[in-house]
Protein backbone atom coordinates (compact mmCIF):
# COMPACT_ATOMS: atom_id res chain seq x y z
CA UNK A 1 0.00 0.00 0.00
CA UNK A 2 2.74 2.34 0.87
CA UNK A 3 4.52 1.41 -2.31
CA UNK A 4 1.34 2.11 -4.39
CA UNK A 5 0.95 5.48 -2.78
CA UNK A 6 4.57 6.08 -3.41
CA UNK A 7 4.13 5.21 -7.07
CA UNK A 8 1.09 7.46 -7.38
CA UNK A 9 2.92 10.25 -5.69
CA UNK A 10 5.79 9.84 -8.06
CA UNK A 11 3.49 10.08 -11.06
CA UNK A 12 1.83 13.20 -9.65
CA UNK A 13 5.19 14.68 -8.99
CA UNK A 14 6.21 13.95 -12.61
CA UNK A 15 3.09 15.66 -13.91
CA UNK A 16 3.74 18.65 -11.71
CA UNK A 17 7.32 18.89 -12.90
CA UNK A 18 6.20 18.69 -16.56
CA UNK A 19 3.62 21.41 -15.97
CA UNK A 20 6.23 23.59 -14.38
CA UNK A 21 8.51 23.15 -17.34
CA UNK A 22 5.73 24.08 -19.75
CA UNK A 23 4.89 27.17 -17.75
CA UNK A 24 8.50 28.23 -17.75
CA UNK A 25 8.61 27.95 -21.55
CA UNK A 26 5.36 29.88 -22.10
CA UNK A 27 6.89 33.40 -21.99
CA UNK A 28 9.53 32.46 -24.54
CA UNK A 29 6.90 30.90 -26.78
CA UNK A 30 4.72 33.98 -26.51
CA UNK A 31 7.70 36.22 -27.30
CA UNK A 32 8.57 34.11 -30.32
CA UNK A 33 4.97 34.23 -31.56
CA UNK A 34 4.86 38.01 -31.07
CA UNK A 35 8.13 38.45 -32.95
CA UNK A 36 6.87 36.31 -35.79
CA UNK A 37 3.65 38.30 -35.99
CA UNK A 38 5.62 41.53 -35.93
CA UNK A 39 7.87 40.30 -38.72
CA UNK A 40 4.88 39.26 -40.79
CA UNK A 41 3.26 42.64 -40.24
CA UNK A 42 6.39 44.54 -41.25
CA UNK A 43 6.67 42.49 -44.41
CA UNK A 44 3.04 43.17 -45.34
CA UNK A 45 2.75 45.58 -48.32
CA UNK A 46 1.81 49.18 -47.50
CA UNK A 47 -1.34 48.91 -49.61
CA UNK A 48 -2.46 46.00 -47.48
CA UNK A 49 -1.74 48.01 -44.36
CA UNK A 50 -3.72 50.93 -45.73
CA UNK A 51 -6.61 48.65 -46.60
CA UNK A 52 -6.51 47.11 -43.15
CA UNK A 53 -6.36 50.54 -41.55
CA UNK A 54 -9.19 51.79 -43.74
CA UNK A 55 -11.32 48.79 -42.88
CA UNK A 56 -10.58 49.28 -39.21
CA UNK A 57 -11.34 52.97 -39.43
CA UNK A 58 -14.52 52.31 -41.37
CA UNK A 59 -15.58 49.76 -38.82
CA UNK A 60 -14.80 52.16 -36.02
CA UNK A 61 -16.66 54.93 -37.81
CA UNK A 62 -19.67 52.73 -38.27
CA UNK A 63 -19.55 51.73 -34.66
CA UNK A 64 -19.39 55.37 -33.54
CA UNK A 65 -21.77 56.86 -36.13
CA UNK A 66 -25.05 58.34 -35.06
CA UNK A 67 -28.17 56.31 -35.51
CA UNK A 68 -29.99 57.40 -38.64
CA UNK A 69 -33.40 58.74 -37.82
CA UNK A 70 -36.24 58.14 -40.23
CA UNK A 71 -37.37 61.16 -42.31
CA UNK A 72 -41.04 61.68 -42.86
CA UNK A 73 -42.42 62.48 -46.30
CA UNK A 74 -42.99 66.16 -45.49
CA UNK A 75 -39.41 66.73 -44.35
CA UNK A 76 -38.01 64.87 -47.33
CA UNK A 77 -40.18 66.91 -49.69
CA UNK A 78 -38.87 70.12 -48.11
CA UNK A 79 -35.28 68.97 -48.51
CA UNK A 80 -35.87 68.01 -52.13
CA UNK A 81 -37.50 71.38 -52.85
CA UNK A 82 -34.60 73.24 -51.21
CA UNK A 83 -32.07 71.24 -53.23
CA UNK A 84 -34.04 71.98 -56.40
CA UNK A 85 -34.03 75.73 -55.61
CA UNK A 86 -30.29 75.68 -54.99
CA UNK A 87 -29.70 73.80 -58.23
CA UNK A 88 -31.91 76.31 -60.05
CA UNK A 89 -29.96 79.17 -58.49
CA UNK A 90 -26.63 77.73 -59.61
CA UNK A 91 -28.03 77.14 -63.11
CA UNK A 92 -29.19 80.76 -63.34
CA UNK A 93 -25.82 82.02 -62.09
CA UNK A 94 -23.94 79.87 -64.59
CA UNK A 95 -26.14 81.06 -67.46
CA UNK A 96 -25.77 84.71 -66.47
CA UNK A 97 -22.01 84.26 -66.14
CA UNK A 98 -21.88 82.85 -69.67
CA UNK A 99 -23.92 85.81 -70.91
CA UNK A 100 -21.63 88.25 -69.12
CA UNK A 101 -18.64 86.66 -70.84
CA UNK A 102 -20.41 86.85 -74.19
CA UNK A 103 -21.19 90.50 -73.61
CA UNK A 104 -17.58 91.20 -72.60
CA UNK A 105 -16.37 89.66 -75.84
CA UNK A 106 -18.93 91.56 -77.89
CA UNK A 107 -18.06 94.78 -76.09
CA UNK A 108 -14.35 94.45 -76.76
CA UNK A 109 -14.95 93.51 -80.39
CA UNK A 110 -17.11 96.61 -80.72
CA UNK A 111 -14.35 98.72 -79.13
CA UNK A 112 -11.83 97.21 -81.55
CA UNK A 113 -14.05 98.04 -84.54
CA UNK A 114 -14.59 101.58 -83.27
CA UNK A 115 -10.87 102.05 -82.69
CA UNK A 116 -10.13 100.75 -86.18
CA UNK A 117 -12.73 103.08 -87.65
CA UNK A 118 -11.24 106.10 -85.87
CA UNK A 119 -7.77 105.23 -87.13
CA UNK A 120 -9.04 104.78 -90.68
CA UNK A 121 -10.96 108.06 -90.55
CA UNK A 122 -7.78 109.84 -89.48
CA UNK A 123 -5.80 108.20 -92.27
CA UNK A 124 -8.48 109.04 -94.82
CA UNK A 125 -8.48 112.70 -93.69
CA UNK A 126 -4.69 112.89 -93.95
CA UNK A 127 -4.71 111.16 -97.34
CA UNK A 128 -7.42 113.49 -98.60
CA UNK A 129 -5.38 116.53 -97.56
CA UNK A 130 -2.26 115.09 -99.22
CA UNK A 131 -4.29 114.36 -102.33
CA UNK A 132 -5.49 117.94 -102.54
CA UNK A 133 -1.91 119.24 -102.19
CA UNK A 134 -0.67 116.79 -104.84
CA UNK A 135 -3.41 117.84 -107.27
CA UNK A 136 -2.55 121.50 -106.75
CA UNK A 137 1.16 120.88 -107.30
CA UNK A 138 0.43 118.77 -110.38
CA UNK A 139 -1.79 121.43 -111.88
CA UNK A 140 0.83 124.12 -111.21
CA UNK A 141 3.66 122.09 -112.75
CA UNK A 142 1.55 121.10 -115.75
CA UNK A 143 0.63 124.73 -116.35
CA UNK A 144 4.28 125.82 -116.31
CA UNK A 145 5.26 122.99 -118.61
CA UNK A 146 2.45 123.81 -121.01
CA UNK A 147 3.33 127.47 -121.18
CA UNK A 148 7.00 126.75 -121.73
CA UNK A 149 6.32 124.27 -124.51
CA UNK A 150 3.91 126.66 -126.18
CA UNK A 151 6.39 129.52 -126.07
CA UNK A 152 9.30 127.44 -127.28
CA UNK A 153 7.65 125.56 -130.12
CA UNK A 154 4.81 127.81 -131.24
CA UNK A 155 5.35 131.46 -130.57
CA UNK A 156 9.08 131.39 -130.20
CA UNK A 157 8.73 134.18 -127.68
CA UNK A 158 10.37 132.22 -124.92
CA UNK A 159 14.08 132.59 -124.74
CA UNK A 160 14.65 129.12 -126.17
CA UNK A 161 14.83 130.23 -129.84
CA UNK A 162 16.83 133.30 -128.94
CA UNK A 163 19.23 131.14 -127.00
CA UNK A 164 19.82 128.99 -130.07
CA UNK A 165 20.19 131.94 -132.45
CA UNK A 166 22.60 133.61 -130.08
CA UNK A 167 25.05 130.74 -130.26
CA UNK A 168 28.65 131.66 -131.28
CA UNK A 169 29.66 128.45 -133.00
CA UNK A 170 28.43 125.03 -134.06
CA UNK A 171 29.78 123.53 -130.89
CA UNK A 172 28.05 126.20 -128.85
CA UNK A 173 24.81 125.59 -130.78
CA UNK A 174 24.89 121.86 -130.09
CA UNK A 175 25.57 122.51 -126.40
CA UNK A 176 22.61 124.91 -126.20
CA UNK A 177 20.33 122.39 -127.91
CA UNK A 178 21.35 119.73 -125.39
CA UNK A 179 20.74 122.16 -122.54
CA UNK A 180 17.23 123.06 -123.72
CA UNK A 181 16.47 119.39 -124.33
CA UNK A 182 17.63 118.53 -120.83
CA UNK A 183 15.45 121.24 -119.37
CA UNK A 184 12.49 119.99 -121.33
CA UNK A 185 13.10 116.39 -120.37
CA UNK A 186 13.49 117.38 -116.72
CA UNK A 187 10.20 119.24 -116.81
CA UNK A 188 8.49 116.32 -118.47
CA UNK A 189 10.05 113.86 -116.03
CA UNK A 190 8.93 115.96 -113.09
CA UNK A 191 5.43 116.11 -114.49
CA UNK A 192 5.36 112.35 -115.09
CA UNK A 193 6.68 111.69 -111.58
CA UNK A 194 4.09 113.99 -110.10
CA UNK A 195 1.34 112.31 -112.10
CA UNK A 196 2.52 108.88 -110.94
CA UNK A 197 2.50 110.13 -107.37
CA UNK A 198 -1.00 111.50 -107.88
CA UNK A 199 -2.22 108.17 -109.29
CA UNK A 200 -0.62 106.29 -106.39
CA UNK A 201 -2.23 108.55 -103.80
CA UNK A 202 -5.56 108.19 -105.56
CA UNK A 203 -5.29 104.41 -105.33
CA UNK A 204 -4.32 104.67 -101.68
CA UNK A 205 -7.28 106.93 -101.02
CA UNK A 206 -9.60 104.45 -102.73
CA UNK A 207 -8.20 101.63 -100.60
CA UNK A 208 -8.66 103.65 -97.44
CA UNK A 209 -12.24 104.48 -98.38
CA UNK A 210 -12.91 100.79 -98.94
CA UNK A 211 -11.43 100.02 -95.53
CA UNK A 212 -13.56 102.75 -94.02
CA UNK A 213 -16.68 101.19 -95.50
CA UNK A 214 -15.65 97.79 -94.11
CA UNK A 215 -15.04 99.25 -90.67
CA UNK A 216 -18.41 100.99 -90.75
CA UNK A 217 -20.03 97.70 -91.68
CA UNK A 218 -18.19 95.95 -88.84
CA UNK A 219 -19.25 98.65 -86.39
CA UNK A 220 -22.86 98.18 -87.48
CA UNK A 221 -22.58 94.42 -86.92
CA UNK A 222 -21.09 94.94 -83.47
CA UNK A 223 -23.81 97.41 -82.55
CA UNK A 224 -26.43 94.90 -83.65
CA UNK A 225 -24.76 92.19 -81.58
CA UNK A 226 -24.69 94.53 -78.62
CA UNK A 227 -28.45 95.00 -78.85
CA UNK A 228 -28.99 91.27 -79.20
CA UNK A 229 -26.89 90.33 -76.18
CA UNK A 230 -28.32 93.10 -74.02
CA UNK A 231 -31.83 91.97 -74.89
CA UNK A 232 -30.93 88.43 -73.90
CA UNK A 233 -29.52 89.60 -70.58
CA UNK A 234 -32.62 91.69 -69.94
CA UNK A 235 -34.72 88.65 -70.73
CA UNK A 236 -32.78 86.47 -68.30
CA UNK A 237 -32.94 89.12 -65.59
CA UNK A 238 -36.69 89.32 -66.09
CA UNK A 239 -36.92 85.55 -65.80
CA UNK A 240 -34.96 85.69 -62.56
CA UNK A 241 -37.26 88.42 -61.27
CA UNK A 242 -40.26 86.24 -62.08
CA UNK A 243 -38.93 83.20 -60.24
CA UNK A 244 -40.40 81.85 -57.04
CA UNK A 245 -40.03 83.76 -53.80
CA UNK A 246 -37.49 81.42 -52.25
CA UNK A 247 -35.12 81.68 -55.19
CA UNK A 248 -35.49 85.45 -55.38
CA UNK A 249 -34.75 85.65 -51.68
CA UNK A 250 -31.58 83.60 -52.14
CA UNK A 251 -30.47 85.84 -55.01
CA UNK A 252 -31.17 89.04 -53.09
CA UNK A 253 -29.39 87.70 -50.03
CA UNK A 254 -26.30 86.86 -52.06
CA UNK A 255 -26.31 90.25 -53.82
CA UNK A 256 -26.63 92.04 -50.47
CA UNK A 257 -23.77 90.01 -49.04
CA UNK A 258 -21.50 90.88 -51.97
CA UNK A 259 -22.36 94.59 -51.75
CA UNK A 260 -21.64 94.52 -48.00
CA UNK A 261 -18.28 92.86 -48.60
CA UNK A 262 -17.44 95.43 -51.29
CA UNK A 263 -18.40 98.33 -49.01
CA UNK A 264 -16.37 96.95 -46.11
CA UNK A 265 -13.34 96.34 -48.32
CA UNK A 266 -13.49 99.84 -49.80
CA UNK A 267 -13.78 101.40 -46.35
CA UNK A 268 -10.72 99.45 -45.19
CA UNK A 269 -8.75 100.68 -48.20
CA UNK A 270 -9.85 104.29 -47.88
CA UNK A 271 -9.36 104.41 -44.13
CA UNK A 272 -5.72 103.47 -44.52
CA UNK A 273 -6.13 100.44 -42.27
CA UNK A 274 -4.63 98.24 -45.01
CA UNK A 275 -6.32 95.17 -43.56
CA UNK A 276 -6.79 93.85 -47.05
CA UNK A 277 -3.10 94.33 -47.91
CA UNK A 278 -3.85 97.12 -50.36
CA UNK A 279 -1.50 100.10 -50.01
CA UNK A 280 -2.60 103.21 -51.90
CA UNK A 281 0.42 105.21 -53.05
CA UNK A 282 -0.42 108.87 -53.76
CA UNK A 283 -0.23 109.73 -57.43
CA UNK A 284 -0.23 106.08 -58.56
CA UNK A 285 -2.56 104.49 -61.12
CA UNK A 286 -4.10 102.44 -58.30
CA UNK A 287 -5.11 105.62 -56.50
CA UNK A 288 -6.51 107.04 -59.72
CA UNK A 289 -8.51 103.91 -60.49
CA UNK A 290 -9.95 103.73 -56.95
CA UNK A 291 -11.28 107.24 -57.41
CA UNK A 292 -13.76 105.80 -59.93
CA UNK A 293 -15.06 103.04 -57.67
CA UNK A 294 -18.84 102.80 -57.93
CA UNK A 295 -19.16 104.30 -61.42
CA UNK A 296 -21.54 102.13 -63.47
CA UNK A 297 -20.48 99.86 -66.28
CA UNK A 298 -21.45 101.31 -69.67
CA UNK A 299 -20.99 99.62 -73.01
CA UNK A 300 -18.10 101.33 -74.79
CA UNK A 301 -17.75 103.82 -71.90
CA UNK A 302 -14.45 105.63 -71.42
CA UNK A 303 -15.38 108.57 -69.16
CA UNK A 304 -16.47 109.00 -65.53
CA UNK A 305 -20.05 108.93 -66.84
CA UNK A 306 -19.52 105.19 -67.31
CA UNK A 307 -16.73 102.73 -68.10
CA UNK A 308 -16.27 99.40 -69.73
CA UNK A 309 -13.20 97.37 -68.78
CA UNK A 310 -10.73 98.69 -71.35
CA UNK A 311 -12.21 102.18 -71.17
CA UNK A 312 -11.37 102.36 -67.46
CA UNK A 313 -7.77 101.27 -68.01
CA UNK A 314 -7.33 103.67 -70.94
CA UNK A 315 -8.79 106.61 -69.00
CA UNK A 316 -6.70 105.94 -65.88
CA UNK A 317 -3.36 105.49 -67.61
CA UNK A 318 -3.93 108.53 -69.84
CA UNK A 319 -3.51 110.54 -66.62
CA UNK A 320 -0.14 108.85 -66.09
CA UNK A 321 1.43 109.55 -69.48
CA UNK A 322 0.45 106.26 -71.14
CA UNK A 323 -1.66 106.37 -74.31
CA UNK A 324 -3.62 103.15 -74.78
CA UNK A 325 -6.21 102.10 -77.34
CA UNK A 326 -9.77 101.47 -76.23
CA UNK A 327 -9.52 97.72 -76.73
CA UNK A 328 -8.22 95.10 -74.30
CA UNK A 329 -6.75 92.97 -77.10
CA UNK A 330 -4.57 95.87 -78.28
CA UNK A 331 -3.68 96.87 -74.71
CA UNK A 332 -2.46 93.30 -74.20
CA UNK A 333 0.07 93.78 -77.01
CA UNK A 334 1.67 96.79 -75.30
CA UNK A 335 3.83 97.22 -72.22
CA UNK A 336 6.26 94.84 -70.53
CA UNK A 337 5.28 91.21 -70.12
CA UNK A 338 5.25 90.25 -66.41
CA UNK A 339 5.01 86.80 -64.88
CA UNK A 340 1.94 86.36 -62.70
CA UNK A 341 4.13 85.41 -59.73
CA UNK A 342 5.89 88.80 -60.00
CA UNK A 343 2.73 90.92 -60.24
CA UNK A 344 2.76 94.28 -58.44
CA UNK A 345 0.21 97.03 -57.80
CA UNK A 346 -0.43 99.16 -60.93
CA UNK A 347 0.16 96.17 -63.23
CA UNK A 348 -2.63 95.35 -65.66
CA UNK A 349 -4.20 91.88 -65.73
CA UNK A 350 -5.89 90.43 -68.83
CA UNK A 351 -8.44 87.65 -68.98
CA UNK A 352 -9.88 85.25 -71.55
CA UNK A 353 -8.76 83.58 -74.76
CA UNK A 354 -9.06 85.58 -76.88
CA UNK A 355 -8.53 88.45 -74.45
CA UNK A 356 -11.86 90.09 -73.66
CA UNK A 357 -11.48 91.55 -70.15
CA UNK A 358 -8.93 93.65 -68.29
CA UNK A 359 -8.39 95.08 -64.81
CA UNK A 360 -5.69 96.67 -62.66
CA UNK A 361 -3.96 94.84 -59.81
CA UNK A 362 -4.19 96.84 -56.57
CA UNK A 363 -2.35 94.46 -54.22
CA UNK A 364 -3.37 91.95 -51.57
CA UNK A 365 -4.69 89.55 -54.20
CA UNK A 366 -7.28 92.07 -55.48
CA UNK A 367 -7.82 93.93 -58.75
CA UNK A 368 -10.14 96.76 -59.75
CA UNK A 369 -12.37 96.29 -62.78
CA UNK A 370 -15.44 97.44 -64.66
CA UNK A 371 -16.95 93.95 -64.93
CA UNK A 372 -20.21 93.76 -66.85
CA UNK A 373 -23.58 95.33 -67.64
CA UNK A 374 -25.58 96.00 -64.49
CA UNK A 375 -22.50 96.23 -62.31
CA UNK A 376 -20.06 99.02 -61.42
CA UNK A 377 -16.34 99.68 -61.02
CA UNK A 378 -15.39 97.47 -58.08
CA UNK A 379 -12.62 95.58 -56.33
CA UNK A 380 -12.55 91.83 -56.94
CA UNK A 381 -10.43 88.88 -55.86
CA UNK A 382 -7.95 87.79 -58.47
CA UNK A 383 -8.45 84.21 -57.31
CA UNK A 384 -12.08 84.41 -58.43
CA UNK A 385 -10.91 84.26 -62.07
CA UNK A 386 -9.52 81.12 -63.65
CA UNK A 387 -8.97 82.61 -67.10
CA UNK A 388 -5.97 84.92 -66.58
CA UNK A 389 -4.29 85.50 -69.94
CA UNK A 390 -1.29 87.51 -68.74
CA UNK A 391 0.04 90.59 -66.99
CA UNK A 392 1.49 93.76 -68.51
CA UNK A 393 3.39 96.64 -66.91
CA UNK A 394 3.31 100.11 -68.46
CA UNK A 395 5.93 102.83 -68.01
CA UNK A 396 3.70 105.29 -66.16
CA UNK A 397 4.52 108.56 -64.43
CA UNK A 398 2.88 109.94 -61.25
CA UNK A 399 -0.39 111.74 -61.81
CA UNK A 400 -0.40 115.52 -61.61
CA UNK A 401 -3.38 117.00 -59.80
CA UNK A 402 -6.56 115.24 -58.74
CA UNK A 403 -8.08 112.38 -60.74
CA UNK A 404 -10.14 113.74 -63.63
CA UNK A 405 -13.88 113.69 -62.99
CA UNK A 406 -13.49 111.44 -59.93
CA UNK A 407 -16.30 110.63 -57.53
CA UNK A 408 -16.05 113.30 -54.84
CA UNK A 409 -16.62 111.06 -51.81
CA UNK A 410 -13.92 108.61 -52.82
CA UNK A 411 -11.52 111.38 -53.79
CA UNK A 412 -12.04 113.09 -50.45
CA UNK A 413 -11.40 109.85 -48.61
CA UNK A 414 -8.24 109.23 -50.62
CA UNK A 415 -7.00 112.76 -49.94
CA UNK A 416 -7.65 112.35 -46.23
CA UNK A 417 -5.41 109.28 -46.15
CA UNK A 418 -2.43 111.16 -47.60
Amino acid sequence: MRNGLHRIGAKQIGVLVLAALLLSCAPAFAETTSTANSTATSSTPSSTKAATKSTSSSSSSQDSSAIKTPVDAKTQAFRDALAAHEAQLEAFKAELSAMDTELEIASQQYDAASDQLNQLNSRVSAATADMAAAQKAYAFQSDILGKRASSMYKDGTLGGVEVLLDSKSVTDFVARVKFLNTVGLADASAADSLKAQKDQMQQQLNDLKNSQEQAQSLEFEMAARKIEVQLRITERQQMMADTEGNLSSLLNTEASRRDAEQSTLLQQVLSGANKAGIVVVPGSPVETALAYHGIPYVWGGATPAGFDCSGLIMYVFAQHGVNLPHYSGSQFQLGEKIDLSAIQPNDVVFFGNPVHHVGMYVGGGYFIEAPYTGSYVRISKLSSRNDIAGVRRYAWVPRVGAPKGAVSSVSSALNSVK
